[in-house]
């Protein structure tokens, strides 16, 4: 055989492999990028994705241009399904725009991006106390900070707001990596491998089904999880110095929190903001450690920003209370196989619970039995009144479950 020949051999074989590599990417489409349709028993669950919503999401909420964005971490990804029944009708396409694990920073700049690009006219903003609290350097002239990563390069604008002039660059390398590059194939076969009921999921809206919860409680009860979360907690709740503000009374998350507020009163968005709900137990992890007085000045904090740039305009809501809906029995040796009724564990509330936020929110009749209304609205109570009456229904309450 010439040479010539093999080489043409040669390349036709490393063509044609090639090809048939980036059709099975496509056609799987592990980490959501492509739209390929989702067939069950073969493509429909992606576990790929569990660790990649910092890759795909950015560009799926561009591709699915909703009219609503939830935006949050993994609270709100895992408690509000954008399918839920409990939507106004008029709030169209929702998207779930959430991050486990992201920055607040990172999920305003993440929220920017998306309006930058959709015909956005609605916002649930989930927010959460451990997002705020944090270890304060010296306060810096710079209030909001550009930050350089692979995710911010996949925003369509800057800190700023202005053109990232490199997204498309970004845009056509994570796509092409998504064809070609071996980790894909080998993440496209255990997507293959990976097709049962309670597999690792993300949905074309962003959502996280929880379905792999079930495993690990029949498997090892819930008692497992509640406590494998209550270690990360305390763990988190160790560290000493921090803050929700820094010595300037300000935070990169108060400012985050401003400058949503005011891309949203100037494009004409309806933005709700709610604190996420907790077991009871999250409340005690909180107080053991001393940081109940940095708890109510988040609170404090949030009510000050909306009030200051709102225009009464925006709702705030707060869902992290003392209630019939967080106060529950913790998982004991006795009843291994027992759920929580309200939360997968003590910081993730589940869709069901959501379902009676979303009730609370946006006043809908869409579920039964309803014991009270889950959270209060924020904006026109006293503040410390309220706190006040969550310190004492802490003592109270605790001791009637303990009892």
């Amino acid at each position: 055989m010439s040479i010539k020949k093999y080489a043409l051999i040669y390349g036709l074989s490393i063509i044609v492999i090639t090809g048939l590599l980036a059709s099975i990417n496509y056609f799987i489409d592990p980490y959501l990028l492509y739209g390929s349709n989702r067939i069950s028993g073969i493509n429909d669950k992606k576990p790929a994705t569990a660790n990649r919503s910092a890759l795909f999401k950015p560009y799926q909420a561009i591709a699915v241009k909703p009219t609503t964005l939830v935006v949050g971490n993994s609270r709100p990804e895992m408690g509000i399904n954008p399918e839920s029944s409990c939507w106004p009708n008029h709030y169209g396409t929702i998207y779930s725009l959430t991050f486990p694990g992201m920055s607040f920073y990172g999920q305003i700049r993440a929220l920017f991006h998306a309006v930058s690009d959709s015909p956005v006219e609605n916002i649930l903003l989930g927010v959460d106390f451990v997002d705020f609290l944090q270890l304060r350097e010296q306060p810096k002239k710079n209030y909001w900070p550009p930050r350089n990563s692979d995710f911010f390069d996949r925003l369509r604008v800057d800190e700023k707001s202005n053109s990232n002039s490199s997204y498309r660059y970004n845009q056509l390398k994570d796509f092409s990596a998504g064809l070609f590059s071996l980790t894909a194939l080998n993440d496209s076969v255990s997507t293959l491998l990976s097709q049962n009921v309670n597999s690792v999921n993300r949905t074309h809206l962003g959502f996280n089904p929880a379905r792999d919860y079930l495993d690990i409680i029949r498997h090892e009860g819930p008692r497992v999880l509640y406590r494998q979360k209550m270690n990360e907690l305390n763990k988190r709740f160790e560290q000493p110095g921090m803050s929700v503000y820094d010595a300037k009374l300000w935070s990169t998350e108060f400012e985050g929190l401003k400058r949503t507020i005011q891309l949203a009163l100037a494009q004409n968005i309806q933005l709700t903001i709610y604190i996420n709900p907790y077991h009871y137990s999250y409340f005690e992890a909180i107080e053991k450690s001393g940081y109940w007085p940095e708890f109510e000045a988040f609170k404090k904090g949030l009510m000050q920003v909306v009030k200051q740039y709102g225009q009464n305009k925006v709702a705030l809501w707060d869902f992290a209370l003392y209630s019939n809906y967080t106060v529950s029995p913790k998982p004991s040796k006795k009843e291994a196989k027992k759920f929580l009724r309200w939360f997968w564990e003590p910081a993730h509330y589940k869709a069901k619970l959501g379902e009676y936020l979303l009730s609370d929110m946006y006043q809908q009749s869409c579920v039964k039995k309803k014991l009270s209304p889950v959270g209060v609205k924020l904006n026109d109570i006293d503040i410390d009144r309220h706190l006040a009456k969550q310190r004492q229904l802490s003592a109270f309450m605790t001791l009637q479950i303990e009892q």
